[in-house]
């Protein structure tokens, strides 16, 4: 449960691509409305040229945005899995040295006898 809570917090903070998204949509809004807009070839294309002068500084913020949100993402989920390798390394030494234990101290249970208890214990004769 907490490693699925871990991993919601990476999801929900993706803010770049929907920045792209909403600013490439009013983009092709104002093109399609400037297009079917009733004015001469002139002032369309003057009208569009305004538009790209004042709106490349947003977009190319959103951009810069997007991209360091990407890379903050994956340097987090880099020390995120560093530090389960780091973990599972750690857990497999202390089963080890507990296994090596148990066989120095001769009180591993041999096979046979956890297979006969499991049988007494479900009930089997």
């Amino acid at each position: 449960m907490a490693a699925n809570a871990q991993y919601e917090s990476i999801s929900s903070g993706r803010t770049g691509p929907k920045v792209m998204l909403f600013v490439s949509g009013l983009a092709l809004g104002y093109a399609a409305a400037a297009l079917f807009a009733p004015k001469s070839g002139r002032e369309l294309r003057s009208s569009l040229s305004e538009f790209a002068k004042t709106n490349s500084d947003r977009m190319s913020g959103a951009v810069r945005d997007a991209v360091g949100a990407a890379r903050d993402v994956t340097r987090n989920m880099a020390r995120r899995a560093g530090d389960a390798v780091d973990q599972g390394r750690e857990k497999a030494r202390g089963t080890m040295e507990a296994a090596a234990l148990s066989v120095e101290g001769g009180s591993m249970p041999h096979a046979g006898d956890e297979m006969a208890r499991e049988r007494t214990a479900a009930g089997y004769q």
